[in-house]
């Protein structure tokens, strides 16, 4: 399958449907400086050094000279290419002048996104009239894939050719398994203050009969690790997709605690699906994309910002542990019958056809 990815965000996770057609999809990421940055940044000691002088160093990623070139190049070899380019970017960037030129020039693109509001406000990037000029002209009458059924509904005054498909879990890896005897309350994810952290800790403070368990990276870390609670486990961030799976599925409940901030929202919930798939029912907040996947027979919407609802929602299942488990069971049924990675694999490859 002749395909390239072209994006701000090169997660593999969102693309997972379509990997399981080619692992070998090729990934280009548009943000060229940032990782020339990065990559010399992370070779050059003396410049960490003046970063921790001046504050908290930067958090390095791993980044090769390949991943460089292949920032700066791709954007002229993306202009002759006869391969499909999927492209996934937040809306009013920049970035739509040079998609909309490559694809004036003949270039073969699909749009992916989850972004469900096109209302020119609540965005990362600020709108302006040139900007969404260049956005309309690039969507007008594209193919589309969106990840949600919000953002498919926003994205039709721009074009019919829309298509969702949401993100997919692999049903063989996230399985049901043996629930620890230990009730356990289990975060996944980016450890950052607006995932809701610290209202999971404040609700594990005064629950000492269950242990809170956070997987995971990001700059909240030093609050979950210093917050002398006996019962609240850092494991640290699991790379092990089948160690992940094992912790998923030993959980009594996942907490998804995120609230909205300026230009970010929780837009779906991938830990979600995983946490069900693995027979755990789930807590979310009431963001955007948790509404489209939590349902009452497997899980409970709370408000943002609420740790006393948090908290009543974490008691009740604890309480009813039985019934926690077969809310757990009736999750897997739900993710089997809506995202299963064989099944929404084909649906790329109708796509791409």
């Amino acid at each position: 399958m002749k395909v390239v990815v072209f994006t701000e965000c090169p997660t593999k996770d969102y693309f997972r449907a379509l990997l399981k057609l080619d692992n070998n999809i090729q990934f280009i990421d548009s943000r060229a400086f940032y990782l020339f940055f990065l990559k010399v940044y992370s070779e050059l000691y003396f410049l960490r050094k003046i970063g921790s002088k001046l504050g908290k160093p930067l958090e390095v990623k791993k980044v090769l000279w390949k991943d460089v070139f292949w920032s700066f190049f791709g954007y002229i070899y993306l202009i002759f290419t006869s391969k499909k380019v999927i492209t996934l970017f937040a809306p009013y960037s920049w970035i739509a002048v040079y998609l909309f030129v490559i694809r004036t020039l003949g270039t073969k693109v699909v749009y992916m996104t989850s972004w469900p509001h096109w209302n020119e406000k609540d965005y990362v990037f600020k709108p302006n009239k040139i900007k969404v000029f260049f956005w309309e002209k690039f969507l007008e009458n594209i193919k589309c894939v969106t990840i949600s059924k919000s953002a498919e509904s926003s994205l039709k005054k721009f074009t019919p050719n829309i298509v969702q498909i949401p993100h997919a879990v692999d049903l063989s890896l996230f399985k049901v398994g043996r629930k620890d005897k230990k009730f356990k309350v289990l975060f996944v994810g980016r450890i950052i203050k607006e995932k809701g952290i610290q209202g999971i800790l404040n609700v594990a403070s005064s629950l000492k009969d269950i242990e809170f368990v956070f997987v995971g990276s990001g700059g909240y870390v030093d609050n979950v690790k210093n917050c002398n609670l006996k019962n609240v486990v850092y494991l640290g961030e699991v790379r092990d997709r089948e160690k992940l799976a094992e912790i998923f599925a030993s959980a009594s409940v996942f907490v998804l605690n995120s609230y909205k901030i300026h230009g970010w929202e929780e837009l779906y919930g991938i830990v979600l699906l995983e946490a069900l798939a693995s027979g755990t029912c789930v807590i979310s907040t009431d963001c955007v994309g948790p509404k489209e996947i939590v349902k009452k027979e497997f899980g409970f919407l709370i408000s943002q910002k609420n740790d006393k609802e948090l908290k009543e929602k974490i008691e009740f299942l604890f309480k009813n542990k039985e019934l926690a488990e077969k809310m757990g069971l009736k999750g897997r049924k739900f993710v089997e019958n809506n995202y299963d990675i064989n099944v929404l694999s084909q649906k790329w490859n109708d796509i791409l056809k």
